[in-house]
């Protein structure tokens, strides 16, 4: 398999991000943006980093109940899962098949992810140790040609105004393109350097 079932549905995502871009440039004319299309390229940058974040999430749930991996990170993460759920153990011990552990499992794993977020730098990376496949910055930057964590984080931050704070920074049609892109660079990457590991 050369694609992940979480990388399919991340383009599915991703593809929405780009018809807010189609969208904006349909007969569109000279001049400054109206209020609406701006908030077309505003939409591009929430949607782009809300699919990143929810890839990570799919791809954990996808990855970690079937292959275990060995991290420090995941280790810390099952302490928390079972702290928060004590009956999991005997579920997973009674259940009759494996299907039925993985199951278990995966939907107690499921419930621990809905607290988690998976957008900037520093949660990428959180989320690279849950599935034991780190990749350096250095990996993404000459994949996608710029300072990812970097772009990452300005993209991020400018999410979290919009979303969080209610603000309406002026993105530029180029900075909405150039988070998709990088977006996808990195979902491209990650899922490649994840089916190499556990296909």
């Amino acid at each position: 398999m050369t694609r992940t079932t979480a990388h399919k549905v991340f383009e599915a995502n991703v593809e929405r991000s780009q018809a807010f871009l189609r969208i904006f440039d349909k007969d569109r004319g000279r001049g400054q943006p109206a209020n609406d299309e701006k908030e077309l390229l505003r939409r591009c940058l929430v949607f782009a980093v809300g699919a990143l974040d929810a890839y990570l999430s799919d791809l954990i749930l996808e990855i970690v109940p079937e292959h275990a991996p060995k991290s420090t990170s995941l280790k810390d993460a099952l302490a928390q899962i079972a702290k928060a759920d004590p009956g999991l153990v005997l579920r997973v011990s009674l259940a009759a098949t494996t299907q039925d552990k993985h199951d278990e499992f995966r939907t107690a794993l499921s419930e621990w992810l809905e607290t988690k977020s998976f957008q900037g730098p520093e949660k990428v990376v959180n989320a690279l140790g849950y599935l034991g496949c780190p990749i350096s910055w250095q990996d993404f930057d000459e994949s996608s040609g710029v300072a990812t964590a970097t772009e990452l984080r300005r993209i991020t931050d400018g999410r979290h105004k919009i979303v969080h704070r209610g603000q309406k920074p002026y993105i530029k049609r180029a900075l909405a393109k150039e988070a998709v892109t990088l977006i996808s660079n990195m979902a491209d990457l990650i899922d490649s350097r994840v089916c190499a590991r556990y296909r």
